[in-house]
């Protein structure tokens, strides 16, 4: 069986699996869903708790001797099994379906990964894993979601804010969860607020409590772009600037996601719908609504014009135009996301 984080909680009202495996990348709403998931075990009964770490060198058969061995108290467990890698090898799912075709009733067992790429979610070894418990995805919040987010994360800590503080909460933390939670903390602890005493803050308190977080990446700056947030985009690409990336990496990356639309307006243009042609050049679920923002504001030419700007970025970072490489490739951002370039120049002849 597979749901999403945000429906664990009623999951675990009607029953218990043997076998969990949470999978997702946000720290914050990982360990959230994993205190949510030991608390319920413990209401359970289960007062044992065991973690084991399996690195490269970890040996898998060391969790059938933890699972089958008894307790010295003689209490349920609950084993977690953490990866920092989404990889499952042979050695580990031969492991994990020998138990998994009988385990331990006085055991709950958790894995614990990163996100797992679509393709391994249609393998026969996940479905037969997935069939013996309890698959746990842990989405991140989309940008557009996190002020809805940071809202609701105050209202739980006794805080509410008007609209400018929540837009400044928002950019100083922007995709940085923990980093908000930490700081909506803070300002709990700094304004008094509780469930019996709520407070309201305003922008100044957020200017003078709340650190800048932000953080960039590639990934950030694309979504940015496709959904045609020009503002937001050029912030990011400042920030990646500041953080010494490389243009000519960005470039790579950018001219990368140019093509992959490029590639499903061809379809669509013949004749598929959205859905079945982002599926078809694998389009992960997360990134679907900034390529279908994309979409719905660019045709297969104008997509093609744009990708051939990208040429402009290449010869300045060679010394061979004029233009600034990084206003070459402002220019390029900007152009994905629907706004005119800053200098001539744009369109490679």
């Amino acid at each position: 069986m597979r749901i999403n984080s945000d429906r664990l909680g009623g999951h675990l009202q009607t029953s218990l699996q043997p076998f969990y495996w949470i999978a997702g990348d946000e720290t914050l709403l990982v360990m959230e869903t994993l205190d949510q998931l030991r608390g319920h075990c413990r209401q359970q009964g289960f007062s044992e708790w065991e973690q084991l770490f399996a690195d490269r060198y970890f040996d898998w058969q060391t969790l059938l001797q933890t699972a089958n061995s008894m307790s010295l108290f003689a209490e349920r467990r609950i084993i977690e099994v953490r990866l920092n890698t989404a990889k499952v090898d042979e050695a580990a799912r031969a492991v994990l379906q020998k138990y998994l075709a009988s385990p331990n009733p006085d055991n709950v067992l958790i894995l614990v990964t990163p996100k797992l790429e679509s393709a391994s979610l249609n393998t026969k070894w996940f479905k037969s894993l997935e069939a013996c418990g309890l698959f746990v995805q842990v989405w991140p919040v989309d940008v557009k979601a996190l002020p809805g987010w940071i809202e609701a994360r105050l209202a739980r800590h006794g805080l509410s804010a008007d609209a400018e503080a929540v837009a400044l909460l928002t950019d100083r933390v922007e995709g940085n969860l923990l980093a908000a939670n930490q700081e909506i903390e803070k300002l709990r602890i700094l304004t008094g607020a509780s469930a019996e005493n709520r407070i309201r803050i305003g922008q100044k308190h957020v200017m003078s409590l709340v650190a800048d977080h932000s953080r960039f990446n590639v990934f950030t700056l694309i979504d940015a772009a496709l959904y045609g947030d020009a503002q937001r985009a050029q912030k990011v690409l400042d920030g990646l600037r500041a953080d010494s990336n490389e243009p000519l990496a960005l470039l790579a990356m950018l001219a990368r996601e140019l093509r992959l639309l490029i590639e499903i307006r061809a379809l669509m243009d013949g004749g598929q719908d959205v859905s079945s042609a982002m599926q078809k050049k694998g389009v992960r679920r997360i990134h679907e609504a900034p390529v279908k923002a994309a979409l719905r504001r660019f045709q297969r030419p104008q997509l093609e014009d744009i990708l051939r700007g990208a040429r402009q970025v290449d010869l300045a970072v060679k010394g061979m135009s004029p233009v600034n490489p990084w206003t070459a490739l402002s220019n390029l951002v900007l152009a994905l996301a629907g706004l005119p370039p800053v200098v001539a120049g744009l369109t490679a002849e």
